[in-house]
């Protein structure tokens, strides 16, 4: 194989393959990148971890058509200290691949494309199923529905139901929701287009490399869920990821239906508090003391290492006073991804989960389990 391509397309490219690749390299081949060189003028760019893959079709310069696999990682760090404009890439015997851009030369071991695995294809289907229908929707709704439900999602690999997002679609309004057992966050959001029969499960990586995407392709895209897969298209761009393939937990039933006492409060001056707050708090618990009275909020981090940390704040409050601990991390990053100047927290008793919702009715919320003081 040899072909001419444009440094930097080809290193946008590389840039989203190597996120998808498999670092640990639990198979070598999937450390690496599948390049085909076809007559049509295109190289198209696979990668997989077997959990996602990655597929972009590249203009480029064809003189021989063929394949390749080569060490993403290495590959994009050659290319990316080149020059901007056209390089030469081709093929050596035993699987070795050169790259030539003006008085630069590089070479490096490749691998079969036999070794390479068959990527997920949503025209085929899975074992005889149907090729996937793909609805044409805003990519950018997808992108706040994803950034502001993604840093809930449980890291622990034990819990693999809380390991992703759960995503709803009736067809003209989307829902993501997250919890990791001691937090929950739903966000709804207006999408026309997407109709899911049930509700599918989203992994937190898959999620990342939508968003990361999105970032590059903006405007509208295509999503189809198959049985197995999520896949997104986007220009010249195509990205599947397996779906968690498990119950996510009854989600309603842990948001309060009701509240006996709620908090107006500006975003920033309690984000802030919260902030100063955390430094003093207990490192693995983060815990701080909330305390509610008439117009005032008071946080207080105690620290047996380190000190005291008090703060005052003044609020609007409905209903009576309370006293409850919280982990100011988890109220923190709710906080983080409210755009609204005022939010609501809502209580019910002491040992009752808190409910954050933004000032201006919009369609989030986020419920934070209370700790013990």
């Amino acid at each position: 194989m040899e072909f001419e391509i444009d440094q930097a397309r080809f290193l946008s490219a590389l840039s989203l393959a190597q996120t998808v690749a498999d670092k640990r390299a639990t198979m070598p081949v999937l450390a690496n990148v599948l390049l085909r060189a076809s007559a049509d003028g295109h190289v198209v760019c696979s990668t997989t971890d077997m959990m996602i893959s990655l597929t972009e079709q590249i203009p480029a310069d064809v003189r021989k058509p063929g394949s390749l696999t080569v060490g993403v990682k290495h590959l994009h760090g050659v290319i990316k200290t080149l020059p901007g404009g056209d390089l030469r890439f081709r093929g050596l015997d035993n699987h070795w691949a050169e790259i030539v851009a003006g008085k630069s030369q590089f070479k490096l071991m490749g691998m079969p494309e036999n070794d390479f695995p068959a990527l997920p294809d949503p025209e085929r289907g899975a074992k005889g199923q149907k090729p996937v229908s793909f609805a044409t929707i805003t990519g950018h709704v997808l992108t706040d529905l994803i950034q502001k439900t993604e840093f809930s999602v449980s890291t622990d690999e034990a819990r693999v139901n809380l390991n992703g997002v759960l995503l709803e679609s009736d067809g003209t309004t989307a829902t993501m929701v997250s919890t990791d057992g001691h937090r929950l966050t739903k966000y709804a959001r207006p999408l026309d287009g997407l109709r899911l029969d049930k509700g599918i499960i989203i992994p937190l990586k898959g999620m990342r490399e939508i968003r990361r995407v999105l970032d590059r392709v903006p405007g509208e895209v295509q999503l189809g869920i198959g049985d197995q897969c999520l896949f997104l298209r986007a220009g010249e761009l195509t990205l599947s990821v397996r779906l968690n393939n498990v119950t996510f937990p009854p989600y309603k039933q842990v948001i309060p239906a009701n509240h006996k006492r709620e908090v107006r409060v500006a975003r920033d001056e309690l984000l802030g508090a919260l902030r100063r707050a955390e430094v003093m708090a207990p490192e693995k618990t983060a815990t701080v003391r909330v305390r509610l009275s008439e117009g005032t909020l008071e946080l207080t981090a105690d620290n047996p290492d380190l000190g005291v940390a008090h703060q005052e704040i003044s609020v609007d409050l409905e209903g009576d006073g309370l006293e409850a601990g919280f982990n100011a991390r988890y109220l923190m990053a709710a906080l983080e991804v409210i755009d609204s100047e005022d939010v609501r927290l809502q209580f019910q008793n002491e040992l009752d989960p808190c409910v954050i919702k933004p000032g201006d009715e919009a369609e989030f919320l986020a419920v934070v389990m209370p700790m013990r003081i």
